[in-house]
C-alpha cells in the first residue's frame, strides 16, 4: 500500500512536520509492511526486523521537525539500509568481543592454572630438597638459589670441587625422583 502520488506523500510529510499523528499513522501503514519484509530479507530474523522498522518510525517522529525529505519512500528505505548495516556491524563487534572474552578468560584461567601448578611444583621441589642430607641441601641451595660457582662453594664450605659436583649431581637426581614419585602417587 505504498503511496504512489508524490503530492500525497508531500502533503503527509508537511502534516507530519506539524505534529499530525494521523499523517504519521498513514505513513506507517503505507510503508511498514514493505520495510518489515525488506528488513526480514536482510536479517533473517523477524524480531530484529521488527525492531529495526520500529526504530525507523520512532526516529521519523522524533526528528520530524529537522528532516528535509524529498522522497519519503527513498528516505525510509535508505534509513532501513543504514539500520541493517549498523545492526550487522554491532553483531560483528559483539562476536569479536565474545571471542576476545573467551580468549582472555581461557588465557587468564590457563595462567591461573599454571601459577597453581608452578606453586605446587615449587612446594614439591622444596620438600625434595628438605629430604636431602644437610650438606647436600646446603650445596644445592648455594648452587641453584644463590648461583655460586662450584669453586666458590668449594672454598666457602672447605670441600673439594669434586665433592661439590657430587652433592649437586646427587641432589638433582634425588629431587627428580622425588618429583616423579610424587606425581605417580597423584
Amino acid at each position: 500500500m505504498t503511496l504512489q502520488e508524490p503530492e500525497k506523500s508531500n502533503d503527509l510529510l508537511n502534516r507530519l512536520q506539524q505534529g499530525d499523528k494521523l499523517a504519521y499513522e498513514k505513513i506507517y501503514l503505507s510503508f511498514s509492511k514493505e520495510l518489515l519484509y525488506a528488513a526480514y530479507k536482510k536479517t533473517g530474523d523477524k524480531v530484529v526486523a521488527e525492531e529495526l522498522v520500529q526504530n525507523i518510525f520512532i526516529s521519523l517522529w522524533e526528528k520530524r521537525l529537522d528532516l528535509q525529505i524529498n522522497n519519503l519512500q527513498a528516505y525510509l528505505f535508505g534509513a532501513l539500509k543504514l539500520s541493517v548495516i549498523n545492526h550487522v556491524r554491532s553483531l560483528v563487534m559483539e562476536n569479536k568481543y565474545m571471542e576476545y572474552q573467551t580468549l582472555t578468560y581461557s588465557e587468564d584461567h590457563q595462567d591461573t592454572a599454571n601459577l597453581v601448578d608452578l606453586h605446587d611444583l615449587s612446594s614439591i621441589i622444596e620438600e625434595g630438597i628438605n629430604s636431602l642430607p644437610e650438606k647436600t641441601q646446603e650445596v644445592f641451595r648455594l648452587s641453584r638459589y644463590q648461583h655460586q660457582s662450584t669453586k666458590d662453594i668449594s672454598t666457602g664450605l672447605n670441600i673439594s670441587e669434586k665433592a661439590v659436583e657430587y652433592h649437586i649431581t646427587r641432589s638433582i637426581k634425588r629431587i627428580k625422583e622425588y618429583i616423579k614419585n610424587f606425581y605417580i602417587f597423584f
